[in-house]
């Protein structure tokens, strides 16, 4: 299943608080069912970087566009699909990129 991972920044000029209206709004919100949220943090980190970091896995990219319209008023949302490392080369992995191991 495909694995998502979504950095929520908050907007240029996010004040205290915009970002306890964000924090009270969390409280009710529900995710998607469609997405099988497998972590949720949110980071103490300085302006311009990311105070949210969520990881999902779901079958389509429906549930990013809900995270976006859900929070986008408060948030700038970067949103990109991820994988797991692997601790093997894969077997059916091209004869040319295996000669460049």
């Amino acid at each position: 299943m495909p694995l998502y991972v979504a950095f929520f920044t908050f907007k240029p000029g996010t004040n205290l608080l915009k970002g306890m209206e964000a924090f009270e709004r969390r409280k009710t919100f529900q995710h998607p069912r469609q997405a099988n949220v497998l972590g949720e943090y949110w980071v103490n980190a300085p302006e311009g970087q990311p105070q949210v970091v969520l990881i999902w896995e779901a079958e389509d990219e429906g549930p990013g566009d809900y995270y976006e319209a859900a929070w986008g008023d408060l948030f700038d949302i970067t949103i990109a699909q991820a994988t797991r490392p692997v601790s093997e080369i894969p077997a059916d992995l091209p004869e040319s990129l295996r000669q460049r191991l």
